[in-house]
């Protein structure tokens, strides 16, 4: 079940990351298409404009001189231009653009052949409204200058006498022209896309594996957390990621601390509760009941008079003297047993150590909290604590053990307080 499970979401993973990929592609390459044509445009633009302007002036250059219709001829200059199409064909040749020169608005001279294969000159400007831009001192320029039945990219410059518009320079290219050069651009980004896509997708079938692999390690240690066991570890490989995934295991350990935590811990002193005071015990009497060598020492405290410190300076006082001396019971015993808060402002201390060494750690822990100032807001004050120590003895019950050492608590309170009083 759990394969299928994790085959299930493998695939899941795999077709979520190929097919947005996928998808993302055919946007692209269609948007690449667009952009491949309206850069094209962009350029045939420059192209064309700088085609038709260089037409003008070479013509003037090469034929200096009146520009003029006489019985039906086009002169530039002395020179007879009518059917003399050197010149446009050596243009087209050179640059691939089609080019017309306009006497008015009509072609004298052409590159542009129609399907028979003759030129088409003595026919007029389809589309008034450029001869008027045109001969109002405008450039002009257009993606779709239809032509009898084809469409042109086309660019019109004016064709000057002079200081006077006298007719027009056209250099163009045909839509299909440019349509064909722009499905061999889209074809190769097409087959590099797919290329991209099969790369893509081996890479993301490895990845989705590896993110799978990590995912049920982090289930694998969120059951653990459902079943109270808090012994589990989170495997360094997910630890160490530094995404989403490594965030969620690294979350998942820190949530594991906090039920851990609040299972476990006080909320205020941060100590061990009573239940995990009671679990933790009875770790270190089983543990003396299998090896004779290992020592238990319970230890029941009590601050003496803390009522009178409630009373006198209030709550937020008693808890600040509480978290004190918690911290206090903390550094004292690291390494050598648990400190537990019992309830109120009793705690219970579990040493792993024999009575003797327990008394003498015990000796030091009351010397330092007697030198202990508390300052709460104009007030100082010191406390002092009661102890009741008892050693374990094998076959004693935990209850058992905890009575005791709440019996010699009570006697030390009875006999005058901040002392500590064993079973000897």
């Amino acid at each position: 079940m759990k394969k299928k499970k994790q085959g299930h979401l493998f695939f899941s993973l795999a077709a979520v990351m190929a097919v947005p990929i996928f998808v993302l592609g055919i946007i692209l390459i269609i948007m690449g298409k667009q952009s491949v044509s309206e850069g094209m445009s962009l350029e045939i633009c420059k192209s064309l404009a700088g085609t038709a302007r260089n037409t003008a002036d070479m013509y003037n250059i090469a034929y200096p001189g009146e520009i003029r219709m006489e019985n039906g001829r086009f002169y530039m200059g002395d020179v007879d231009l009518t059917d003399n199409y050197a010149l446009v064909d050596r243009i087209k040749e050179n640059t691939g653009a089609d080019i017309t020169i306009f006497w008015k608005d009509t072609r004298v001279l052409t590159t542009i052949k129609d399907e028979k294969g003759d030129r088409i000159v003595g026919s007029v400007l389809e589309n008034q409204q450029i001869a008027d831009l045109v001969f109002g001192g405008n450039e002009y320029y257009s993606s779709k200058v239809k032509i009898w039945d084809d469409s042109y990219f086309g660019y019109y410059v004016p064709l000057y006498n002079g200081d006077e518009i006298c007719g027009m320079v056209f250099a163009g290219m045909t839509n299909e022209s440019i349509a064909a050069n722009v499905r061999t651009i889209v074809a190769k980004i097409v087959i590099v896309f797919l290329l991209a896509l099969l790369i893509i997708f081996a890479i993301a079938s490895v990845f989705a594996r590896n993110i799978v692999d990590r995912l049920d390690k982090i289930r694998s240690y969120i059951g653990g957390l459902a079943e109270n066991n808090f012994s589990g570890q989170m495997p360094e490989m997910v630890l160490r990621r530094n995404d989403e995934i490594g965030e969620m295991g690294r979350h998942a350990v820190e949530v594991g601390k906090t039920i851990k935590d609040l299972i476990y811990n006080d909320p205020l002193t941060g100590l061990l509760n009573r239940r995990a005071g009671r679990i933790e015990l009875d770790k270190y009497m089983d543990r003396a009941d299998r090896n004779k060598k290992n020592k238990v020492t319970v230890v029941l405290g009590d601050i003496d008079f803390f009522k009178n410190v409630n009373d006198q300076y209030g709550h937020e006082c008693g808890d600040m003297v509480l978290v004190t001396i918690s911290e206090l019971l903390k550094k004292y015993m690291k390494d050598i047993g648990a400190a537990v808060r019992w309830g109120g402002e009793e705690f219970l201390l579990v040493y792993g150590e024999d009575r003797e060494q327990t008394l003498a750690d015990l000796d030091k822990l009351m010397e330092e909290l007697r030198h202990i100032t508390f300052t709460y807001e104009e007030y100082s004050f010191s406390v002092t604590m009661t102890f009741g120590l008892a050693e374990y003895c094998s076959g004693q019950t935990l209850d058992g053990l905890i009575k005791e050492a709440d019996d010699l608590l009570y006697r030390g309170k009875a006999e005058g307080r901040d002392r500590i009083v064993t079973g000897v």
